[in-house]
């Protein structure tokens, strides 16, 4: 048995290297392996890269390796060649390749770029020539690169560890990263508790100005220092709570001493803190922690403001803290709330402008506003609210167009304001002039394309675009058109959905454009078209809504599936089907929250309809009839005049017919249908 040393690994490197050498040898004999990795629980308790063999001796005096060189050679793992100018010249180090590839494959040689060597240089230049010459042509070996522009001293460590015990390198990164933060962590919590306990007890104890002065500071660099690289440390790695925690002590600190007393940059910092655990706290799910800090941070910022009225940033970072509030609340279903904080979000949009004119950022800020401000106001069915808050959005972001042609930004606003708008006039009953929005903002989506053909996402967002002009060409009465569009839809969204089948909003997408050609090949008299494309979106909404992507019930896709299941019933002479199709829909629906929804109404309307009681659709419908879309208010229509109130039913027809509402369907159930004998076709005229 040979009882000789044996090495984790062969530092081979010139001697004008010897410093890299020196750190690079230190640097592994000093890393501690985790306890425990993989899943499997790869017990590395007792793993350690010691001994590594290092020569510290000149060599000038053989012609040949010594008998201690390549008896460590013969014994070690893995060889690490330190690769410059100066070893690819060494014939020591190329004789150490040498001998080390007798008895091992290149493989168990590790490359590693010594520190000095110039960010121009090629790798096949500093590698030794025997090392060139065992590599398969044409093959550069991956090498470490522990230079400031490459990985870096620590990711390299990492890398040749991870190499040297056989182990994933992402393991011992993640081990490492939780390492470090547990260390920073346990540092920093001790700094707040040492620099809060040292600030209170100076303050009380010794009355020293100067002393508090000091503690401020120290605690005011800690707080950037939870700016910056805390944060950037932690999130990668999803230990927000380490920074919830961190940043909750530091506002007991400030809590503990009134706003008034504090001066301009601490009230700055206190800001800082409590917006960073607001945006903490949302992103964890904590809404009600999120809204308390965004509040605070609101009015702290708020405070600033009124001692400088003149100090745009203070203005900017204040209206940044209202507009997370509002969205906050929000999403508590506090609409009230949420639209007192957009609205104030405007109007300090507006004071930035007014403060500086000339700043872009400040005067997009106001576009920014009208949107948020114009999408609570649609989902609150208030769409000519909605509709004149994107006007003046788009009408900001055309300006600033005008200033910066092509600014990508911008064009991508505009066409949000475009599409947002459009869906306002839907609600309004006017589809032509919903029609002139959505086509403007597919124009302004393609010209973004058209600028970065690469980008995925926003091809995504262009042919969602696209789905919904092929809806409004249906509505119109464009069948043909809407065909083409459609066809045209669907073979460019299955092949994103192919491209990254784990991407649901794509595959949502799709399923909207799946339904709205089974609806056209409906009205279109191919029925066995519309049940294929109806049964497809139905199983790309069933996979969107179970496993570990499960979402919440959207009528959006549920509801449309629905609506049009009974509808083919219908159409396909299945009345009995239909009609417990129907029954089905407004038993699920008749405890949802139609009242407060106009969206669930809709379908809840149409569902009491379709089930043969119009007098329970009009009761849902009618409270809605300001904001129902041109097919909703078809079925209002339908309802009333089967409950006699042809007068109400004929005006919606004649308003539908006056703004272009064509829809197959509406002209097939109207037609000649109207009070006094009039037909669609009269009313349009």
């Amino acid at each position: 048995m040979d009882s000789r040393q044996r090495y984790k690994a062969f530092i081979s490197y010139s001697h004008r290297d010897r410093k890299a050498a020196q750190w690079l040898h230190r640097a592994l004999e000093t890393y501690r392996p985790p306890r425990l990795l993989s899943k499997g629980g790869v017990d590395l308790s007792k793993a350690t890269l010691r001994p590594i063999f290092r020569d510290r001796d000149e060599l000038s005096a053989s012609l040949d390796l010594n008998g201690a060189i390549r008896t460590a050679l013969e014994h070690s793992d893995a060889l690490i060649v330190l690769c410059s100018e100066a070893a690819a010249a060494s014939r020591w180090v190329d004789q150490e390749v040498e001998y080390f590839l007798k008895a091992s494959s290149p493989e168990r040689i590790i490359c590693v770029i010594s520190p000095d060597v110039p960010p121009e240089a090629d790798l096949a230049t500093i590698l030794p020539p025997t090392l060139r010459a065992a590599l398969p042509p044409g093959v550069e070996p991956l090498a470490v690169d522990p230079r400031e522009d490459g990985d870096g001293r620590r990711l390299a460590r990492l890398k040749i560890a991870a190499r040297l015990l056989g182990v994933a390198l992402d393991q011992l990164v993640q081990r490492d990263a939780r390492r470090r933060l547990q260390i920073m962590a346990a540092f920093t919590t001790a700094a707040v508790v040492l620099a809060i306990g040292m600030g209170a007890m100076t303050v009380v104890t010794l009355k020293s100005r100067q002393i508090a002065r000091q503690q401020r500071d120290e605690t005011e660099a800690l707080v950037a220092f939870m700016l910056g690289d805390l944060r950037q440390q932690l999130e990668p790695v999803g230990r927000l709570d380490v920074l919830d925690s961190v940043s909750a002590k530091v506002l007991a600190y400030y809590a503990k001493t009134q706003a008034d007393r504090l001066d301009d940059k601490a009230l700055l910092q206190r800001a800082k803190a409590q917006t960073l655990l607001g945006t903490i706290r949302e992103q964890r799910g904590d809404l009600a922690g999120a809204e308390h800090a965004f509040s605070q941070a609101a009015a702290t910022t708020h405070t600033l403001v009124e001692r400088n009225p003149q100090n745009g940033d203070y203005v900017f970072d204040e209206a940044q803290n209202v507009f997370w509030l509002g969205y906050v609340q929000w999403r508590r279903d506090d609409v009230a709330g949420a639209e007192r904080g957009f609205k104030r979000y405007g109007e300090l949009a507006d004071r930035l402008v007014a403060l500086n004119p000339s700043r872009s950022d400040w005067r997009i800020e106001v576009a920014y506003a009208k949107n948020n401000l114009g999408t609570l106001l649609h989902e609150q069915a208030r769409p000519a609210e909605a509709l004149a808050a994107f006007r003046v959005a788009s009408s900001v972001f055309k300006a600033e167009l005008a200033g910066k042609p092509g600014d990508q930004k911008l064009v991508q606003g505009l066409a949000n304001s475009h599409a947002w708008a459009a869906d306002c006039l839907l609600r309004m009953r006017r589809p032509q002039d919903a029609y002139a929005d959505r086509e403007a903002s597919v124009s302004l989506l393609e010209s973004a394309l058209a600028h970065n053909t690469a980008d995925k996402p926003l091809t995504a967002r262009v042919v969602a675009a696209q789905v919904a002009l092929a809806r409004l060409e249906l509505d119109l009465g464009r069948a043909s058109s809407a065909q083409a569009l459609s066809e045209q839809n669907i073979t460019r969204l299955r092949g994103l959905a192919a491209l990254d089948p784990t991407n649901a909003r794509w595959r949502e997408y799709l399923a909207q454009s799946l339904i709205d050609a089974a609806d056209l090949a409906l009205w279109s008299g191919r029925s066995a078209q519309a049940e294929a494309a109806h049964a497809e979106a139905g199983r790309i909404v069933a996979g969107l809504s179970s496993g570990p992507e499960a979402r919440a019930w959207s009528e959006q896709f549920d509801g449309r599936l629905e609506q049009q299941a009974i509808i083919l019933a219908r159409q396909a002479g299945r009345a009995q089907d239909a009609r417990a199709l129907a029954y089905a829909l407004a038993a699920r629906l008749k405890s949802a929250a139609w009242r407060k929804d106009a969206n669930v109404a809709t379908f809840y309307g149409f569902a009491e309809w379709a089930a043969g009681r119009p007098a329970a659709a009009v009761e849902v419908l009618w409270p809605w009839r300001a904001a129902l879309s041109s097919s909703s208010s078809d079925i209002l229509a339908r309802a009333l005049a089967a409950v006699g109130r042809k007068e109400d039913a004929a005006a919606i027809v004649r308003d539908l017919a006056k703004h272009g509402y064509q829809h197959p369907g509406f002209l097939a159930f109207w037609r000649d249908s109207l009070s006094g004998g009039a037909s669609t076709r009269e009313a349009q005229n």
